[in-house]
């Protein structure tokens, strides 16, 4: 059902753009909804960028309608199958064997570096665009985009920052940089103890340091690869 004789010429998001096109009569927001992620999500593998699916997304897609998860990564056989829905690990097997590149979430808001900048809402894992990992790169659990020019000029606006969430406040590094998620928004600083407060300090001397009330503070990540285009 649903085969194709030339389906073997078609990319994984080929394939993506196929499912959305038989069974959602190309409705990319519909689909979106469906498999419960962004609209953007979806934008970014089938279009103009591209983009490499995540596991998690490919779990996702294959939860719906049988879709056949070797059908999706590889091509062969049939959209459609009746057997049950395959496991994460499944998922990963196939995908590493034929090289789909693992992703981390892109945050979509920009961390601001000179203020705090409010963010209203949390935002989830399924409305972040995924980007491949960055090799060589120490583990890290997403990215963000810089904003401003308070950290330069180490850090300019514009550079894609890899970050790693802080699990255990005894790990931290107090003098390194840090995306400081807090009450008010989100910010990129130097972090240094201050009793009940994280005092925040700038690269570019221009800008005046402030403190966060530590119980004021939802997350920590320390920042362990920066991008830049040149």
């Amino acid at each position: 059902m649903f085969a194709n004789k030339n389906i073997s010429t078609m990319t994984i998001n080929n394939r993506i753009e196929q499912i959305i096109e038989k069974l959602y009569k190309g409705n990319k927001r519909a689909f979106a909804t469906a498999i419960g992620v962004a609209p953007t999500v979806i934008e970014n593998v089938v279009g103009t960028r591209q983009g490499k699916p995540s596991y998690g997304l490919l779990e996702k897609i294959c939860a719906i309608e049988s879709i056949s998860i070797a059908w999706v990564i590889t091509g062969e056989g049939a959209m459609l199958n009746s057997c049950n829905s395959p496991t994460s690990y499944d998922i990963k097997n196939l995908a590493d064997s034929h090289k789909i590149n693992e992703t981390r979430p892109r945050i979509p808001f920009e961390a601001a570096a000179g203020s705090l900048s409010l963010v209203t809402q949390s935002v989830t894992e399924a409305q972040c665009e995924q980007i491949p990992i960055v090799p060589g790169f120490p583990a890290y659990d997403f990215t963000i985009i810089v904003k401003g020019d308070s950290m330069e000029p180490e850090f300019h606006s514009g550079d894609e920052l890899a970050c790693k969430i802080l699990r255990q406040s005894s790990f931290i590094q107090w003098g390194r940089p840090y995306i400081v998620d807090c009450l008010d928004g989100v910010v990129l600083k130097r972090i240094h103890d201050a009793g009940d407060d994280i005092l925040c300090t700038s690269d570019n001397k221009n800008y005046g340091d402030f403190k966060i009330p530590k119980r004021e503070v939802n997350h920590l990540a320390i920042v362990v690869g920066m991008m830049r285009l040149f």
